[in-house]
């Protein structure tokens, strides 16, 4: 727990139970950029995350939920209109709802059209202007509030005008309050937004997006300060994966374009460690400013008659196989966390489950919750099965792609197919995820799994057709 910062009430708080006899349900859907599932509540000790380790106790925990595009514009538009990334739709970090799939209902939309007064801050969908006006009520983005005096923004102290990726690849803050920072004032928005909402009669959807742990990782010196830099550990696995095919390689350009950080060949330990430090303090700092919103939706009275879900857009490599950033079809890259605590009124037993969940199932789930009626164009699942009994399952595999690979998770395996701008098969990589958790050796050519590639094969291929992926081939 945080020792040398402001403690979080996390209280007696009423653990939920499923009923929909209640009054309509509020939503409150937040969104953390970067975060990879190394939480308390994911039996990971490493990092301080008491805030949403106190959220996981009355909630579901989904424990292998991935992301469908492991980069943050593709991976929000596809998760607002509940569609699956194709070839040319939700392909990269400039994916455009309004561009990619304009007549696609979002989920603000369907929120607002169904009686709920949406409102959205912070970094939610990643364009600024994207298919804002059909889904927000209010609308703050994350530019509005950029300010370049913002410590996290300051690229050169000589020239602060330049662009933040000019900047160091990580700060220590000190003397700051936490509204000097981009998710300090978004969370003060939201804040301020429930105890209007309290008067209102009016069910609300809010929309919150804190921009950290995304680089830069710049947070206030407290945060840097629960840890001791000299005993955080590197990355187990710091070389490439045997036999992994060179199309499956990630360059981390995102970390290259920061000052000091090489253009070429790997970090050094030092910075590694350094840059490890600035991760887990951002996401420290993240975690701080979401018990700061929940304990307002408690106080302001409205935390039992809301839904929250928690979800990162993908996940974050850290030096494994020497990659840093996401933009890679490895499990690490896409496994995020997923943490849905329903509306509630009794006590239940919180739920870590197993079942597969992807990021296209956060909108059917939440009209499911909230009684309202499914757009035709969603290609999830609801998760109400699972969350109404945590040994249920909705899917048998997930589906994730990046650039020329599509890849499948099945319960022990990984499987990636990379193909060309023909459609032509130019490189496959397997990994079996029970004796080989870390994806170290590619077993796609190994004689004693051919039946379960050939398996994975064929199961990726019906995927594909099943849900039109490669009709733009």
């Amino acid at each position: 727990m945080y020792k040398k910062i402001k403690s979080l009430v996390v209280g007696a708080m009423l653990l939920p139970t499923i009923s929909f006899s209640q009054e309509k349900p509020n939503v409150l859907l937040i969104t953390v950029d970067d975060l990879r599932p190394e939480l308390g509540c994911y039996d990971n000790k490493t990092i301080q995350t008491p805030s949403i380790d106190a959220l996981s106790k009355h909630a579901t925990t989904f424990y292998n939920a991935f992301c469908q595009v492991p980069v943050c514009g593709a991976s929000r538009a596809s998760m607002h209109t509940g569609v699956r990334p194709t070839v040319t739709r939700f392909v990269d970090a400039g994916a455009k709802i309004d561009k990619d799939y304009p007549n696609a209902v979002t989920i603000g939309q369907h929120f607002k059209e169904n009686g709920y007064y949406t409102f959205s801050a912070g970094k939610v969908i990643h364009g600024k202007k994207d298919a804002v006006e059909r889904s927000w009520t209010e609308f703050h983005p994350a530019e509005d509030m950029f300010e370049w005096h913002d410590p996290a923004l300051v690229a050169d102290k000589e020239n602060p005008q330049k662009p933040y990726k000019k900047s160091l690849p990580y700060e220590i803050v000190e003397n700051s309050k936490d509204t000097d920072f981009l998710d300090g004032r978004t969370v003060d928005l939201a804040k301020k937004k429930l105890k209007e909402f309290k008067k209102k009669d009016q069910p609300f959807f809010m929309a919150v997006g804190l921009a950290r742990p995304h680089l830069p990782f710049v947070a206030p010196k407290r945060f840097w300060d629960l840890y001791n830099e000299e005993e955080i550990a590197m990355a187990e696995n710091p070389f490439l994966p045997e036999g992994m095919p060179n199309i499956a390689k990630t360059t981390w350009g995102e970390l290259r374009a920061y000052r000091t950080v090489p253009r070429k060949g790997n970090v050094s330990d030092e910075m590694a460690r350094k840059l490890k430090h600035g991760y887990y303090a951002s996401v420290s700092f993240s975690d701080y400013l979401l018990g700061e919103l929940i304990q307002e939706l408690k106080e302001q009275g409205l935390y039992d008659n809301t839904i929250i879900v928690l979800w990162g857009d993908h996940g974050w490599q850290l030096g494994e196989h020497t990659f840093w950033a996401k933009h890679s079809t490895f499990d690490i890259a896409l496994n995020v966390p997923l943490i849905i605590k329903p509306q509630s009124s009794k006590k239940t037993k919180k739920a870590k489950v197993e079942g597969f969940a992807e990021i296209v199932d956060i909108f059917p789930t939440l009209c499911e919750l909230a009684e309202i009626s499914q757009p035709q164009q969603l290609q999830g699942q609801s998760l109400l099965p699972i969350l109404k009994n945590p040994k249920a399952s909705v899917k048998d595999y997930t589906l994730s792609r990046w650039k020329q690979g599509d890849s499948i998770r099945t319960k022990g395996f990984r499987y990636t197919l990379f193909k060309n701008k023909q459609g032509e098969v130019i490189a496959e990589m397997m990994y079996d995820l029970i004796k080989d958790p870390q994806e170290n050796k590619n077993i796609v050519k190994d004689p004693a799994y051919a039946d379960e590639v050939n398996k994975h094969r064929d199961l990726l291929a019906s995927a594909l057709q099943e849900y039109k992926l490669e009709e733009s081939r």
